[in-house]
């Protein structure tokens, strides 16, 4: 970017009196809009050099949301209360999201049938989705503590797999005495856990 020439300098002092025609001037003489014209091409030619589908989409949906992303912070950073933005992750615990112990089951949860009142009928429904959503929500942290760890502090595929099978195992050993409707459920984790 260079900056304006002469005149439209003088244009643009004239700001107060004639705003539209000093924006109008520094855009000019600026060239914003050879500047987005260039911008444009060159995010194509970076998508078009073969990166992978997720980077691809993530730079489309920055590139193509700032403008409202823009819209939305600046009036919170206009007032002068707020000196930067942080980027904030936002992570979700969900069965969707759980994938070790699908030979086990529980990727539905019980209660989920009636219109979501299917764990009201049965005792044994409320037990399933009670275990499952510990093993859920126990490998949902993992994955999170993982995910958080600089890229070379964090344990392989068979590590991390050995690290949930273990928090598996102990949640399944601790309510083992408790959950006794559910024989089956807790006969296929223990299959799955002494794979």
């Amino acid at each position: 970017m260079c900056w304006p020439a002469a005149g439209s300098l003088a244009a643009a002092g004239n700001a107060i009196a004639d705003p539209a025609s000093a924006l109008a001037a520094v855009a000019n003489a600026l060239d914003l809009k050879g500047l987005d014209a260039r911008s444009d091409q060159a995010l194509v030619d970076l998508l078009a050099g073969g990166l992978p589908r997720r980077l691809r989409r993530d730079l489309v949906a920055a590139y193509l949301g700032f403008p409202f992303f823009d819209i939305a912070i600046l009036p919170l950073i206009a007032d002068g209360n707020i000196d930067e933005l942080d980027e904030i992750k936002v992570d979700r615990i969900s069965p969707e999201d759980c994938s070790a112990l699908t030979s086990a089951g529980g990727q539905r949860l019980k209660g989920a049938l009636f219109n979501a009142f299917g764990a009201f009928f049965s005792r044994a429904y409320r037990e399933h989705d009670y275990l499952w959503g510990r093993l859920h929500g126990a490998e949902r942290l993992i994955d999170l503590v993982v995910s958080s760890l600089p890229a070379k502090a964090r344990p392989d595929a068979a590590n991390l797999g050995e690290i949930r099978r273990a928090a598996f195992r102990a949640i399944v050993a601790a309510e083992r005495a408790h959950l006794v409707d559910i024989p089956d459920t807790i006969a296929a984790l223990d299959a799955a856990l002494a794979e």
